[in-house]
């Protein structure tokens, strides 16, 4: 696909930053925002995208792409260049809504397994419909992205154009909810019962981007998809096991570092005063009204690296208090819960956590007792995490260095993606071992962690195995200074 053709839609916090990098891509802009057609003096355009960027809905400072796979490749390679590869990614298994010629494999209580073609899929319902090795017809309604999810089909045909969805269904007339305006629902609903009632056993949903469709427009859109479904339908009854009757959507969770998301903030700044950390700073934020007060200021002032540092140091100073948010690289967010605060500072961060007893200490097979302490230094930017585990005394147990890309501060948390592989250490042990490598290597062998990442990892672990004694020493040191 040449890059003119690829038309993205940008949401969420990070619109600037991707807008500004789709256009120096080469890639078109549509349906974009009021706030962005002003700031970057784009004609409207109001026609579909083939790909579209918006914030994860599930890991903390993610975005998701999806669309027409060809487009969703083409944007994420460019986007995934544009940020020097600081990013794990995750594709779908197989496209959203594909319709593909399954073969029942096997039944379960309520349902059945059903080979789609290089992936196993559940088919919920229907007991006692179908016998093992039957081929049907089935659509995709959920697919797997993060390697918890489940492959979901449904046994029929769908189509899915970039403004209308047809698919089984008691004959209603849907809507996205995005579509708002009363004067264009109106008349999508009035073009929809047209056919909808000619398609026996199908439903008609019109997709976001039908807002804009004026009524002729509509009908011609509904006039295709009907056309497509027969197609698809009459094909579906000669096909072979396996074969794809009409392709779906892709969809790809970025898990950003914090490298990559300062490399979104200078992108962000070359169109207007960013500050660096602008987009870690709303990971989890709605109100951001103190950040466009500094970001105004930021304006009259010539050194932003100072300026910014500056931020950062004013807004980590008087906090108690923090969570620790680690995003493992599966996109599981585990929060560590809140630790109480010896050193908030940008080059220097000292935690200490309260533990709870029984089981055994991380990698370490100590059990811990009620009353352990975990004391926690980094800093930002750092691709580790030094944990000391002592007793209430602040007797040493172990020490346990978690890798991760560049640690960051949201305002109110330490924020990093974990890289699954630690060094760990009991503290009357000369013995250090590396632990969950196994895990490690399985996302660089599944394409997940980009080499970038993988070098920097064994820099990391490189560093940690030779010096992690001496690391927990001075965190142990550092955390009884400060406690007096």
């Amino acid at each position: 696909m040449r890059a003119g053709a690829v038309k993205v839609r940008v949401r969420g916090k990070y619109a600037t930053a991707l807008t500004k990098t789709a256009l120096d891509l080469g890639f078109d802009i549509v349906q974009a925002s009021d706030v962005i057609i002003d700031r970057f003096n784009l004609d409207v355009d109001n026609s579909a995208p083939n790909v579209t960027i918006k914030d994860s809905e599930r890991v903390p400072g993610g975005l998701v792409f999806m669309g027409d796979c060809d487009a969703v490749d083409e944007a994420l390679n460019g986007f995934l260049r544009v940020v020097e590869y600081g990013a794990l990614v995750w594709r779908s298994v197989v496209p959203l809504h594909r319709v593909v010629i399954g073969v029942i494999k096997d039944s379960l209580n309520n349902g059945y397994i059903v080979d789609i073609g290089g992936a196993y899929a559940e088919l919920r319902g229907f007991p006692g419909y179908y016998r093992v090795g039957d081929a049907i017809p089935v659509y995709v309604m959920r697919t797997r992205v993060l390697p918890k999810d489940i492959i979901m089909v449904m046994p029929g045909v769908r189509v899915d154009t970039h403004y209308v969805s047809i698919f089984p269904g008691s004959g209603n007339v849907l809507f996205s909810s995005h579509i708002k305006d009363p004067e264009a629902k109106s008349t999508l609903l009035e073009v929809g019962l047209r056919y909808v009632n000619g398609l026996r056993g199908y439903s008609i949903k019109w997709r976001s981007s039908a807002q804009f469709l004026n009524r002729e427009e509509a009908v011609k859109e509904v006039e295709y998809a009907v056309r497509v479904l027969n197609e698809v339908e009459v094909r579906s009854r000669g096909s072979e096991p396996y074969t794809v009757l009409q392709d779906g959507e892709c969809i790809v969770e970025v898990i950003l570092g914090g490298d990559a998301k300062i490399i979104l903030d200078n992108m962000r700044n070359s169109v207007m005063p960013t500050i660096i950390g602008h987009h870690t700073y709303k990971t989890f934020r709605r109100n951001t009204a103190l950040l466009d007060l500094v970001e105004a200021l930021l304006s009259h002032c010539s050194d932003r690296v100072g300026f910014s540092s500056e931020f950062m140091r004013q807004l980590m100073s008087g906090r108690y208090r923090v969570g620790i948010v680690h995003i493992r690289p599966n996109g599981d967010v585990l929060r560590l819960g809140v630790a109480d605060v010896l050193r908030l500072e940008p080059s220097e961060i000292v935690l200490v956590r309260r533990l709870r007893g029984g089981g055994y200490l991380d990698g370490l097979g100590i059990p811990k007792a009620e009353g352990d302490l975990a004391i926690t230094c980094t800093s930002l930017g750092s691709n580790y995490l030094i944990h000391v585990y002592t007793d209430g005394s602040l007797r040493p147990k172990g020490i346990y260095a978690n890798v991760n890309t560049p640690v960051e501060f949201t305002g109110s948390n330490i924020l990093y993606v974990d890289l699954a592989v630690d060094v760990v250490k009991a503290w009357d042990s000369g013995e250090v071992r590396v632990v969950d490598y196994d895990e490690y290597m399985s996302y660089v062998k599944m394409g997940i962690i980009p080499q970038r990442i993988q070098d920097r990892v064994s820099d990391v672990m490189r560093e940690l195995q030779t010096n992690i004694g001496k690391l927990g020493e001075d965190c142990l040191r550092r955390a009884r200074d400060l406690m007096g």
